[in-house]
Formats: C-alpha cells, sequence, structure tokens
C-alpha cells in the first residue's frame, strides 16, 4: 500500500482508540510508526535485487512484531513511554501497516524469517484512490467538528472495513464468474484492477498455461478512470476490459513448460518471486517471462517485472565441451525489467532463500 495511506490509517488509529486526546507529538509518532515498516527500502542503496527479495520481509513479519514493537517503545521518548496506551497503540499500529499489505498483491512475508511463504489476500490495488478517501475524509471533518473527533476517527476505520466488505464480495463475484467459464481448471482467483473496486482480473489455473480476463462488474461506474488519460488507464488495466457478460480471455503458457529452464540465471528468483509467471516470448535470441499479477500479457498493458533472459545465439564453440544446454546456460544473462527502461541484472541461479528448504 502507498505511504499516505498507511499515514492515513495511523491518524485513524491515534483518533479512534485512546480514551482521551493524544497530544499531537504522540499522534504523530504513530502516524510515522504506520509507514515505518517500509524502511527496507533502504536495501535499494545496496541492490535493488536484494531489496525485492527483503521488501516485505522481516520488517512486515507477524512473527517479528512482538520484537519490532518492544525495540520501538524502547527507543521512545521518556513523555512517550509515560502514556499507558502507547504500548497498545504501538503494536496496532505496526499491525496495521502489515494488515494493509497484505490485503494487496505483492505479497508480504509474514512468516519471516522461519518462511519466504508471500501472503496475499488479493483484495486492493497497490493504491485504491477511493480506499484512502473512504479514510480520510472523517479525519478531515474532526477539524471541523473538533469535539468529534473520536468518533469521527472511528468512522474513518468503519468505512474502512466496509469498503474492504465490498471488494471482498466483488472478488467472489469475479471468481465464479471465472469458475462457470472455465470449469475444468484445477484452481481460480480474481486479482484487483486499478481505478474501480469493480475492476478485476480473472484467472483460472490448468497444469500448463493460464485463462486470463480483464473485467469490469459494473461498467457503468467508472471509479477515478475519468480523472486519467486514456493510454495511461489502459495501460495499468488493459484494451481488452470486457462486461461480466462478454468477456475476452486468454491462454498463456506457464513458465514451468519451457524446456531447458533449469539452470538458467534468474528463473529461480523469478519462480519465486512471481505469483502467476507466463511465457510472453522466447525464440533463438530471446526468452522473456511475464508475471499475471502485474500485468504480464495483458493486451496494453505496460507490465512490470518482467524477466528478460538474453541467449548468446553463438553456442556451438562453447558446446564443444559439453552440452548445447550447458552451453546456453553458462553464457545467458537475465534482467528484471521493472518498468520501461529500467532493469536490474539477476546472477543468481538458485531461489533467494533456499536454505529454508534445506535439511
Amino acid at each position: 500500500m502507498d505511504p499516505l495511506t498507511h499515514a492515513i490509517s495511523g491518524a485513524a488509529l491515534a483518533r479512534a482508540f485512546p480514551k482521551s486526546r493524544l497530544p499531537r507529538t504522540h499522534t504523530l509518532f504513530l502516524i510515522l510508526l504506520t509507514m515505518a515498516p517500509d524502511a527496507d527500502i533502504v536495501l535499494r542503496f545496496f541492490s535493488e535485487t536484494l531489496y525485492l527479495q527483503h521488501h516485505r520481509g522481516l520488517t512486515h513479519s507477524l512473527l517479528m512484531l512482538p520484537l519490532w514493537g518492544w525495540l520501538v517503545f524502547s527507543l521512545s521518548s521518556k513523555q512517550i513511554k509515560l502514556n499507558p496506551a502507547i504500548p497498545w497503540m504501538i503494536g496496532l499500529a505496526l499491525l496495521m501497516h502489515i494488515g494493509l499489505d497484505l490485503i494487496t498483491t505483492f505479497g508480504t512475508m509474514i512468516l519471516a524469517p522461519f518462511s519466504d511463504w508471500r501472503a496475499s489476500l488479493d483484495l486492493l490495488f497497490i493504491i485504491d484512490p477511493l480506499f484512502t478517501v473512504c479514510m480520510l475524509v472523517p479525519l478531515l471533518a474532526g477539524f471541523i467538528w473538533t469535539q468529534q473527533k473520536r468518533k469521527l476517527g472511528v468512522l474513518s476505520l468503519i468505512l474502512m472495513f466496509s469498503y474492504l466488505g465490498l471488494v471482498y464480495s466483488n472478488q467472489q463475484q469475479a471468481i465464479d464468474l471465472a469458475r462457470k467459464e472455465h470449469p475444468g481448471a484445477m484452481a481460480y482467483n480474481a486479482l484487483p484492477l486499478a481505478f474501480s473496486p469493480f475492476n478485476w482480473q480473472l484467472i483460472a489455473i490448468y497444469p500448463d498455461h493460464y485463462a486470463r480476463a480483464s473485467v469490469n462488474l459494473k461498467p457503468e461506474f467508472t471509479g477515478t478512470r475519468p480523472l486519467f488519460e486514456e493510454t495511461f488507464v489502459t495501460g495499468l488495466i488493459s484494451t481488452r476490459m470486457s462486461g461480466p457478460h462478454d468477456i475476452y480471455w486468454q491462454q498463456l503458457p506457464a513458465m514451468h513448460t519451457v524446456k531447458q529452464l533449469k539452470g538458467l540465471p534468474g528463473t529461480a528468483f523469478y519462480a519465486w518471486f512471481a505469483r502467476y509467471p507466463v511465457l510472453l516470448k522466447q525464440n533463438d535470441a530471446v526468452i522473456v517471462f511475464g508475471d499475471l499479477a502485474f500485468g504480464g500479457g495483458a493486451p496494453g498493458v505496460s507490465s512490470s517485472f518482467q524477466l528478460h533472459i538474453d541467449l548468446n545465439s553463438d553456442i556451438q564453440a562453447s558446446a564443444a565441451k559439453g552440452s548445447v544446454d550447458d552451453a546456453i546456460n553458462s553464457q545467458a544473462r537475465a534482467w528484471l525489467i521493472w518498468r520501461g527502461d529500467r532493469r536490474s541484472e539477476l546472477t543468481l541461479t538458485s531461489a533467494p532463500f533456499n536454505w529454508l528448504s534445506q535439511e
């Protein structure tokens, strides 16, 4: 979730829960604390790949939450420590941050350091202005009706959970559509798309491929779409957004169906990182994978986090002392394309946390 929404959630907590109004410095302390777990962004100064491996890891772990809470309290000022509500508010602020990240599609390692599983409830797009406004409006109203600040803080949280209830209902409706259209699939999911709580990506999972579609459950509701350029909109959701009664489906081969995948740089990392990795392109010079969770394969979408593997076509000389596959693997270079021209080279040939599975 974006930093602004995290900060607003901290303000809502500060207003809603303490029986007596907190001093402004304590409120600011809680607002900053709800943003604090994203301090792992400092890892990008060392390596962007390192950042991706550990973002939403230890700082977002439910198992580590008591330790972080104790550490924050220990380093707090004497004035803050004297407030009996602060220990509870510290825990709630950190838990709120984890919860808001958990409802997006990126994935959060809530069991780190003992598991690299990236949990996700897939309820909200990474930035949802409507969700943010639901929390923000009651807080702004508190500057007018100052005697009702606590009630308005409670209202802010009520509206937040009500919105989540709406998107959960929409998600189940979207999954039912996928199940109806693809009754033979092994599993189903629906991922949130931008601009409206009614925009969803339907996914039907088969042994060797994925079927996907972009659907607006309520075509008459445009959400925040009119506020943006149409090219920007379609670059995030799709040029083939369908209504619930005329769904346009695509079939994309799963990453694991590609032959000679093992040993190529970056593939083990990508298999761990990507939620729904698919093959987008393959020839003698390059192999390109995308992730459905980040727009991979969707028509017109400028997808994020693609894996480009550049293959050296002049492999015969290298193959003289070994197999052709080994020659390809030794000369290949892998690039994680964040978005547009931004890229990071991936040199690992194993998963980032492979030690977790070693006995």
